[in-house]
């Protein structure tokens, strides 16, 4: 093992061990549990002509709504919640800059560390377009050089699948582990020298798997690196209607 991957490998294991990685899983479970209640119930909710807002704020309707009943967890559950930086515009103003707006945020103060995990939904098809949207500015670089998640450990990735869920999955592997992806990406090995953890760690049973990435300095945590754990949750297929 390099010095550097050792390195990030010991401070990866330092703040997993304090970081509330249970409540985490609890709360994505919930998340897949919803979500798979309301695409067989109600499966027009979450068909693929949608735009991603309009799902993304039904499924956050009805988590802030039955959280604590069925899943019962205790933390504050945030849709579309807007954040931005406080900057020096002039001698004599202050202003809000790097504005953004998160699709789902859950916080809680129940453990020592307090959790604040950001969500972020993005359709995916298995084309290269986009895969490369996933994986873009709107999509995982907002994790990396954008503004989302900043000083915080993890976040999550959320793939709503249009089709195949495995050809998807396959296609998004080959996009990250392309020459773009791992520089786009800042992308970190782990300590089997691989940049995907497959199985994922952090949601073990729920993400699919795991990425690391190096953040600007201003935007990381003490360790310089931010894991994201990568969902994927099914989008109903259309049938259509019967003519007998």
């Amino acid at each position: 093992m390099t010095g550097a991957v050792a390195d990030h490998v010991v401070a990866r294991s330092a703040w997993l061990k304090s970081f509330p990685l249970n409540e985490v899983q609890r709360a994505s479970e919930f998340i897949r549990t919803t979500w798979n209640e309301i695409a067989s119930t109600k499966p027009d909710s979450f068909a693929p002509t949608l735009r991603e807002n309009t799902i993304t704020e039904t499924l956050a309707s009805y988590i802030q709504k039955t959280a604590l009943a069925k899943g019962r967890l205790t933390g504050f559950w945030g849709y579309e919640e807007q954040s931005s930086d406080l900057a020096e515009i002039t001698k004599k103003q202050l202003g809000a800059v790097n504005r953004i707006r998160k699709d789902l945020v859950y916080k809680s103060n129940a453990k020592k560390i307090r959790l604040q995990l950001t969500y972020e939904f993005k359709k995916i098809k298995a084309t290269n377009g986009s895969c490369k949207t996933y994986r873009g500015k709107d999509g995982m670089r907002r994790f990396v050089d954008g503004h989302y998640a900043q000083k915080m450990p993890m976040a999550a990735m959320v793939g709503m699948v249009i089709g195949g869920r495995q050809e998807v999955i396959d296609m998004l592997r080959r996009s990250l582990l392309s020459p773009a992806g791992l520089s786009d990406l800042k992308m970190v090995v782990n300590s089997s020298q691989k940049f995907l953890d497959e199985p994922s760690a952090l949601l073990p049973g729920v993400a699919e798997f795991d990425t690391e990435h190096v953040r600007p300095t201003e935007k990381a945590p003490p360790h310089g690196t931010i894991r994201l754990a990568h969902m994927f949750l099914q989008m109903p297929v259309a049938v259509e209607p019967s003519t007998d």
